[in-house]
């Protein structure tokens, strides 16, 4: 307990006594101990001290007043007057301007020496202090217990309602969603009403905020929650990084699949010892995110499992720099992906996810992952892929350098453009697709045919490919498709 002006005036040792009638207030707490005698020690004191002085320097009434109408102001604790070394008694002025300002005052006899008042105070205060410090380090030990044993995170919660004293305690997303809450709501109104933080401190991994613990009502212990919420970030992160070697151990087994280094019966094999059936029919979800793919491997995409220390619902893996997920039939698809999405816009709020169609099989396996990496180009949410052709299938591979090459093919044609504004993209692209006819070509691009014409001269001479032959078309045909599957991937000029 904090030292009282009350505790100074039971101790027989002390032989002190009270001078005002406010030396028994509640509220009298001893912060520390100063002796003065200086004309004006207001410069040298905080508020709560324990001010001592024998009245060395000789003030008038109205000095006294002035002073200790200063004092009460600060506040201090208490102000110890000491008799019988200049005063015999305590100036009538000091006493009667303490209890008319509200100061606590009492006497000393001057066979207590004011170090001795001073020792007595600073034992207190250092027992206190370290009793606050066993507490606090006796109380983290516990809530390390709770959270490391069979009761985990409710029981930790459970620990920290009960020594805080300020309400329901509760982990919530940042969405939200409240993960896990001690006690339980009791009513369905208190289960539907929003967490509302009297105190909140984030939980913090890899330095994101993926989580708050929040109090109901305000609580001083601001450094038990903050210490919960290290610990609860440091375990997060143990269970991520044990969940993230699981991903990337069925990674590894999916890029062999998919980029056909083992035989199908190996690989069906080796799917099985993930509980993966590749015969029976599935859908592949991928996800990528923006940024650098490492922070898949190290935020946590979604609390819940890993403060349950559950695994994946369903079969996950990292490869390559995407989320793979592989749905089985009697699980709705759409639904998955949206939760995938939901889960990774902690890392990412403009994630993008494709939804295969459903298949079978291994060779299944490796055309539902290009479907869904396909339609994950489509933008930020969920997208369902388009019936794959084989150019998109090329597209799709990322061991082929189809962009690269795409956009050294049509370099020429690109600078051209914005050299000149002649629009040579644009018209081969649309001859392409009207199967090379110059007719529907010029109507198309509201284009005389002499003008058409010239601009065909000129693509052929500036890629050196001849608009005649079937493979240079085929060639400047995929250059363009790779160039809409990704306009900004151009490689660097030097």
């Amino acid at each position: 307990m904090p030292v009282s002006i009350a505790d100074l005036l039971a101790e027989p040792t002390l032989r002190l006594w009270a001078l005002s009638s406010h030396c028994h207030d509640a509220d009298r707490r001893i912060g520390w101990v100063s002796t003065t005698e200086l004309p004006d020690p207001l410069p040298f004191l905080r508020g709560g001290e324990l001010v001592m002085t024998t009245g060395m320097l000789e003030r008038d009434d109205a000095g006294w007043t002035r002073l200790l109408e200063r004092l009460a102001e600060l506040p201090v604790a208490a102000l110890c007057f000491g008799t019988g070394l200049v005063h015999q008694e305590v100036p009538p002025a000091v006493v009667d301007t303490a209890e008319r300002t509200g100061l606590a005052l009492v006497g000393s006899p001057v066979e207590v020496p004011f170090v001795q008042i001073s020792r007595w105070v600073a034992d207190r205060i250092f027992a206190e202090r370290y009793d606050a410090v066993r507490s606090a380090a006796t109380l983290q030990d516990q809530l390390v217990r709770e959270l490391l044993s069979g009761h985990g995170l409710r029981g930790m919660l459970r620990r920290l309602h009960r020594e805080l004293g300020a309400g329901p305690v509760a982990v919530v997303e940042p969405g939200g969603r409240v993960l896990a809450r001690h006690p339980a709501p009791s009513r369905r109104a208190d289960a539907e009403e929003p967490e509302r933080a009297g105190t909140s401190v984030p939980v913090l991994v890899d330095g994101v905020p993926v989580a708050e613990l929040r109090t109901r009502r305000p609580t001083p212990r601001q450094d038990i929650l903050s210490f919960a919420t290290s610990i609860l970030g440091l375990e997060v992160a143990r269970h991520q990084a044990v969940l993230t070697g699981r991903r990337e151990l069925l990674g590894q087994v999916l890029e062999d699949v998919l980029h056909r280094t083992v035989s199908d019966g190996d690989a069906r094999r080796r799917l099985a010892s993930y509980g993966l059936a590749a015969d029976g029919p599935h859908t592949v979800v991928v996800a990528r995110v923006g940024g650098d793919p490492a922070r898949l491997r190290s935020l946590p995409w979604t609390l819940g499992p890993l403060l349950e220390r559950a695994h994946d619902r369903l079969p996950t893996a990292l490869v390559d720099d995407a989320v793979m997920v592989v749905v089985p039939d009697t699980v709705d698809a759409g639904a998955a992906a949206g939760t995938v999405a939901d889960h990774l816009r902690v890392v990412d709020p403009r994630v993008r996810v494709g939804v295969g169609e459903p298949r079978r099989g291994v060779t299944g396996l490796r055309l539902g992952y290009f479907e869904a990496r396909q339609a994950a180009r489509s933008g930020p949410g969920v997208h369902r892929a388009a019936p794959l052709s084989i150019a998109g299938l090329l597209m799709g591979n990322l061991d082929l350098p189809l962009r690269e090459l795409g956009h050294a093919v049509l370099a020429p044609l690109l600078h051209h453009d914005e050299a000149h504004r002649a629009e040579l993209v644009t018209t081969l692209r649309s001859y392409l697709s009207h199967d090379c006819s110059p007719a529907a070509t010029a109507r198309a691009l509201t284009l005389h045919r002499n003008s058409l014409r010239y601009r065909l001269q000129l693509i052929e001479q500036l890629t050196t490919r001849d608009l005649t032959r079937l493979a240079d078309r085929m060639e400047l045909w995929l250059a363009l498709t790779a160039l809409d599957a990704d306009p900004a991937g151009a490689p660097a000029e030097e």
